[in-house]
C-alpha cells in the first residue's frame, strides 16, 4: 500500500524542522564564539592601556609636567645622553679601533759604538785614602783632637784624619773625626747628644766626622735625632741599623750629610717634623749619597696642646725629610709612613719631603736631584683629604729645581682603599717647583708611567707617556772629568745592581744611585783610573732608538650593526642588556670592555629615560576596539534575525505538522471502527 500525501508531507515537514533546528545550534554557537571574541577583544584592550614604552627625552617639561621631547630609545639617542649599552662583553653598535694619535714613542731597537767615548786600560795609581791632618783642609784639627781626647777613646776607635771627597760636585779635602768603631760611634753620638740638651751648639755639633766602618748600631738608644748639627757627617757608605725613637738620625740638619745609609729605622712620634734622615734641613744644608730602606714612621699629631696659632695639623713627614728648605742631591727613601689618625685637616705629608719650604722663591741653589721615593701612605679611614699629601713632596711653598727624580709610593686609607685623585690638593708630583725631568705612577689608574720635562706646573693631567730625550740622556760629570750616567735603562750594564725595586717591576729606567754614592766613598791603598795616554780598546756602547707612533684605543660606530627599539627595550627589561657611561674619577664601580672603563646605570634610576604609557598606541587601541565592538554588534543583531526567522518557520511547520498529525489520527480511527 503506497504512502498517503499526507504522510509525505508529515516527512518532509520533519526534515524542515531537524533542518532549522540544526540552524538553530549554530547561531547559538556563533552567538557563544562572538562573546568568547568580545572577551579577547576587551582584554586586549586593557592590555593595551596599561602598557608602557621606554622613552628618552631632553627633560623638556610642559606646564602639566608632561614631555615634550621624547622618542623611542635606540643606541643614537642614548649616545646623545652620554649613555651607551653592552651585553656584558661588548658595546652595541660600536668596535674598538686602535687610531694613531699624532704622537710619538721612542723605543730601543740595540746598540753602536759611541765614538766620541773611548773606552781605555786601565792603570793602578795610589788613592789617597785617609791621611794625617792638613794645615789646608777645612775643619779646625786640635777642636778636634780635643774632643777625642775627652772621650778617653785611643786611635783604634777615633782619630782626626785627612781625606778627600765630594759635596755638592765640587771636590774638597776635609779635616774629620774618623770613627773606627762601635764604641768610638757611641762615645761622639752622646757627646753631641748632651751638648744639644745643654744648649751649647759651638763645640761637637760644628765639627766634621766621617765613618771608618762598616756597619753602626743604635738598638740601644731611643732616638730624639741629633739636634742643631752643622759641621759634616759623612757615612762613607756604613749602614745604620737599630734607629728606633720619635726621630731619624739627626733632628736638625745645617751642614751635610753624606753617604749614610739607615736601613730598617722605626719611628713613631706625635711631635711634627720627622723624617728618616732628618726632621728639619735647614738653609743652606745639603743631604747627599743617602739611602733610607725599610724605615717604617707612624706620626700620631692630635689632640696635644700647643701654642696659640700653631697649626698641629700641618704634620711635616717625609721619608728623607720632615720639613726641607736645603738641597737633596743623589738620594733614595723606600718603605711606609703611617698617619692613622689623619683627617680633612692633615697636611705635609710626603713619601720624600713632608714639606718643602724654601726661604727664598726660585733660589737657584735649593736643588732636589737624582732622587728616588717608593714609600707607601697610609692615611685614616676617612675619604676627603683636602691639605698637602704625596708620593713625594707633601707640600712645595715655594718654587725649587727638581731634576731626575722618580716616585712610585701609594696613598691609600687605613684599610688600604685607594684615595682619589681629587681629594688631595697635592696629587701629582709637586705643586710649584721647576721641574726639569721626573717619573711617577698615576696609581690611580692602573700604574700608568707618566713623564714630565721642563715644567713648572707638573701635574697628572699634564704628564706625558713619551719618555724625554732629556731624561734618558742625562749624566753626571765627576771632579775628574769622567761621565756617569743618571739613568738605567731596562737591560743595561748595572740597571739590576739598583734597589729601586718598584721601578723594576714597571719596567721604568732606574737612578744610578749605586755608582753615584760610590763615587764619593773615600778611596784607599790603590784604584784604578783609566789611561788615557793608551789605545782605546773599544768604546762604549751607545743606544739606538726608533720612534715609532703611539696609538690609543677609540670606539668607533659600526655601520652595519642595528636593533629595533623594541629588542633594545626588551634586552634592557630583562637584564640580558645594561646601560653604561664612561667612568670618571670617582666611580667605585667599573667594567672594562677592551681597555676602557665604564660605569654600569641601572634603569630604574637612569634620569634620561622614562617608562609610561604611549599615548598613540592607546588612541591606536581603542579606535581597534571599538571597530572591532561595531562588527561584534553588527554580527549580533544578525544572527537575532537568523534566530527569529528560523523561530517563525520551525513554528510554522511544528503546527503544519502537528495539524497533519491529527487528521492522520482521525483516519486510523475511522478505520479501527469500519473494520473493527
Amino acid at each position: 500500500m503506497g504512502m498517503s500525501a499526507s504522510q509525505a508531507r508529515l516527512l518532509y515537514l520533519t526534515a524542515q524542522l531537524n533542518n532549522l533546528s540544526l540552524k538553530g545550534q549554530q547561531i547559538s554557537d556563533a552567538k557563544i564564539r562572538l562573546s568568547m571574541d568580545t572577551e579577547a577583544i576587551q582584554e586586549k584592550y586593557i592590555n593595551a592601556l596599561n602598557s608602557t614604552r621606554l622613552f628618552v627625552n631632553n627633560n623638556i617639561f610642559t606646564a602639566n609636567g608632561s614631555y615634550t621631547n621624547q622618542e623611542y630609545i635606540s643606541l643614537a639617542n642614548l649616545k646623545a645622553q652620554g649613555y651607551m649599552v653592552t651585553d656584558g662583553s661588548k658595546l652595541l653598535g660600536y668596535s674598538y679601533q686602535k687610531v694613531a694619535t699624532g704622537e710619538k714613542d721612542t723605543i730601543l731597537i740595540g746598540y753602536e759604538d759611541d765614538l766620541t767615548k773611548p773606552i781605555y786600560p786601565t792603570k793602578k795609581v795610589p788613592a789617597e785614602g785617609f791621611q794625617a791632618p792638613s794645615a789646608t783642609a777645612t775643619g779646625d784639627a786640635a777642636k778636634m783632637q780635643a774632643i777625642i781626647d775627652a772621650t778617653g777613646l785611643g786611635e783604634e776607635d777615633l782619630a782626626v784624619q785627612s781625606y778627600k771627597t765630594v759635596i755638592n760636585g765640587k771636590e774638597v779635602e776635609l779635616n774629620s773625626i774618623a770613627i773606627k768603631s762601635q764604641a768610638g760611634f757611641e762615645a761622639i753620638y752622646e757627646m753631641m747628644m748632651n751638648e744639644g740638651a745643654a744648649g751649647n751648639i759651638s763645640n761637637a755639633l760644628q765639627q766634621n766626622y766621617v765613618l771608618d766602618v762598616d756597619t753602626i748600631d743604635m738598638s740601644k738608644y731611643v732616638s730624639t735625632g741629633i739636634p742643631f748639627f752643622q759641621g759634616v757627617f759623612d757615612g762613607n757608605g756604613a749602614t745604620i741599623t737599630g734607629l728606633n725613637g720619635i726621630q731619624g738620625l739627626f733632628r736638625d740638619v745645617y751642614g751635610v750629610v753624606k753617604n749614610v745609609n739607615i736601613d730598617g729605622a722605626n719611628i713613631a712620634a706625635e711631635s711634627d717634623a720627622i723624617g728618616g734622615i732628618a726632621g728639619y734641613l735647614g738653609d743652606g744644608g745639603l743631604i747627599e749619597n743617602c739611602n733610607v730602606t725599610n724605615v717604617n714612621i707612624t706620626c700620631n699629631l692630635k689632640d696635644k696642646e700647643y701654642p696659640e696659632g700653631y697649626q698641629p695639623e700641618r704634620a711635616g713627614v717625609g721619608g728623607v725629610v720632615g720639613y726641607n728648605q736645603g738641597s737633596i742631591r743623589n738620594t733614595s727613601a723606600q718603605g711606609s709612613i703611617s698617619v692613622p689618625n689623619a683627617d680633612e685637616t692633615y697636611g705635609y705629608i710626603g713619601g720624600f719631603i713632608g714639606a718643602n719650604t724654601n726661604p727664598e722663591y726660585g733660589d737657584p741653589d735649593n736643588v732636589i736631584e737624582n732622587c728616588y721615593s717608593d714609600v707607601n701612605i697610609s692615611l685614616g679611614n676617612g675619604k676627603d683629604y683636602s691639605n698637602s699629601i704625596n708620593g713625594f713632596i707633601g707640600d712645595d711653598t715655594y718654587e725649587t729645581i727638581i731634576n731626575n727624580c722618580i716616585s712610585l709610593g701609594s696613598i691609600t686609607t687605613a684599610n688600604g682603599e685607594k684615595i682619589n685623585g681629587k681629594d688631595l690638593a697635592n696629587w701629582g708630583p709637586v705643586i710649584e717647583s721647576n721641574i726639569k725631568n721626573m717619573i711617577a705612577l698615576d696609581t690611580r689608574n692602573n700604574n700608568d708611567v707618566l713623564y714630565w720635562e721642563g715644567t713648572n706646573d707638573p701635574s697628572f693631567a699634564n704628564g706625558s707617556r713619551i719618555q724625554p730625550d732629556s731624561l734618558r740622556d742625562a749624566v753626571e760629570t765627576l771632579p775628574d772629568g769622567s761621565e756617569l750616567p743618571i739613568w738605567l735603562t731596562p737591560g743595561t750594564t748595572g740597571y739590576d745592581d739598583q734597589t729601586q725595586v718598584s721601578g723594576k717591576n714597571n719596567n721604568l729606567p732606574v737612578l744610578n744611585l749605586s755608582e753615584l754614592q760610590k763615587a764619593g766613598l773615600v778611596q784607599e791603598g790603590e784604584k784604578e783610573v783609566p789611561d788615557t795616554d793608551a789605545e782605546p780598546i773599544g768604546y762604549q756602547q751607545k743606544p739606538i732608538y726608533q720612534e715609532v707612533d703611539v696609538y690609543k684605543t677609540e670606539l668607533v660606530e659600526d655601520p652595519n650593526f642595528s636593533i629595533s627599539s623594541m629588542a633594545l627595550e626588551q634586552g634592557l627589561r630583562s637584564g640580558a642588556l645594561q646601560l653604561v657611561k664612561q667612568a670618571n674619577e670617582e666611580s667605585t664601580q667599573t667594567v672594562s670592555l677592551n681597555g676602557l672603563f665604564f660605569e654600569v646605570v641601572s634603569l630604574s634610576t637612569c634620569s634620561v629615560i622614562t617608562d609610561q604609557a604611549e599615548e598613540e598606541a592607546a588612541q591606536r587601541a581603542e579606535a581597534e576596539y571599538n571597530k572591532a565592538m561595531e562588527e561584534i554588534q553588527a554580527k549580533d543583531k544578525r544572527y537575532e534575525l537568523d534566530q527569529k526567522k528560523i523561530d517563525t518557520e520551525y513554528n510554522a511547520y511544528l503546527q503544519e505538522e502537528e495539524s497533519i498529525k491529527s487528521v492522520l489520527n482521525k483516519n486510523v480511527e475511522r478505520s479501527f471502527k469500519t473494520f473493527g
